[in-house]
């Protein structure tokens, strides 16, 4: 699926390599001259490091005290002063070594994270969204995974499948069903250390997820779940490419959807309610029948995909491209 091709998070070896630059000219007696350093992007950089150790259930979530909640941009600009880490709370908090106003309380952020924080905050403090420039994206970029719209759809289909993971089986006691469940094959922040991700991303041998034989995560889906990790497995519902106005294909707006959501459950030798749907003849035979939408709407059959459901624009596509002729374009 075009939408779901990440970049590899190949930018945080160059952030470490611009905290070294920085860490080089502030030894020096002059000032830091921060215009040619690589920029850092909020939503990439930034907004991951607060997510994960400040806007945390009991701190700065945005439910009650302490204030300010730091759960994005908006909140978190009010305690920046751009251009000046020194004089915003924020920073001083994340550096400060003692008192009530030290942040995390507990245990302090990392070197890293700090200096990614005043370089923000140098730059301007600006909302920014970034694209990898390595070339190896192909084009398509997205600066973090959401779990509802990227991870789970992969997860029920290829996974939480019967006899595997779902919530029945609990094969070796994992159910990869639901976002809570998921969690215990996972450690944010870490992909080598998750289970999870240990086990998709094998090539051969019995550790390999899914077994061979079944359908296989592609590289983008593998991709996407490390970069999910990588930022810290949150729960969170982000939106996605759908449109309606545009003609509705086959082969850029059906198969996709089905590949990721519906062939885990509907393909092999045992497909779930005998239904397979593998290739665009089972899928417009199906779709000919009524059984298609009825079953994304819930109309008098089981809600497809089981474990979640598609948006209202999603399921929108499908019926366009079938009272089209449900073609295979």
């Amino acid at each position: 699926m075009q939408f779901m091709k990440f970049y590899r998070i190949s930018h945080f070896s160059g952030l470490l390599s611009v905290i070294f630059i920085l860490f080089w000219v502030i030894s020096c007696t002059h000032d830091a001259i921060l215009d040619n350093l690589p920029e850092i992007c909020f939503e990439r950089d930034v907004l991951p490091i607060f997510q994960n150790s400040c806007a945390i259930s009991g701190c700065h979530d945005g439910s009650g005290e302490p204030d300010p909640a730091l759960t994005g941009y908006v909140p978190i600009s009010h305690a920046v002063e751009p251009g000046k880490p020194y004089s915003s709370s924020i920073y001083r908090a994340i550096i400060a070594t003692s008192g009530e106003d030290k942040m995390p309380p507990d245990q302090p952020l990392s070197l890293d994270n700090r200096t990614i924080i005043r370089l923000w905050i140098e730059q301007g403090a600006l909302l920014t969204v970034c694209q990898d420039n390595s070339g190896q994206n192909n084009g398509y970029f997205n600066p973090l995974a959401c779990y509802s719209r990227d991870i789970q759809p992969v997860l029920v289909s290829r996974c939480a499948t019967t006899g595997c993971h779902d919530a029945i089986t609990h094969e070796e006691g994992f159910v990869f069903s639901v976002y809570s469940t998921t969690l215990s094959a996972v450690t944010p922040g870490n992909p080598d250390e998750s289970k999870l991700y240990q086990v998709i991303k094998f090539e051969s041998g019995e550790e390999k997820m899914p077994p061979a034989g079944n359908p296989q995560l592609t590289t983008a889906e593998i991709d996407s779940i490390q970069a999910w990790i990588s930022y810290g497995a949150q729960d969170q519902s982000c939106g996605e490419l759908c449109d309606t106005i545009s003609q509705i294909t086959f082969s850029g707006d059906i198969w996709p959807v089905i590949q990721t959501s519906c062939t885990g459950c509907h393909s092999g030798t045992s497909p779930s309610g005998g239904v397979t749907l593998e290739n665009y003849s089972n899928v417009a035979a199906i779709a000919m029948s009524t059984v298609l939408l009825n079953s994304l709407n819930g109309d008098g059959v089981t809600k497809m995909p089981l474990g979640g459901s598609f948006s209202l624009c999603r399921i929108r596509q499908f019926e366009l491209w079938i009272n089209n002729g449900y073609l295979n374009n």
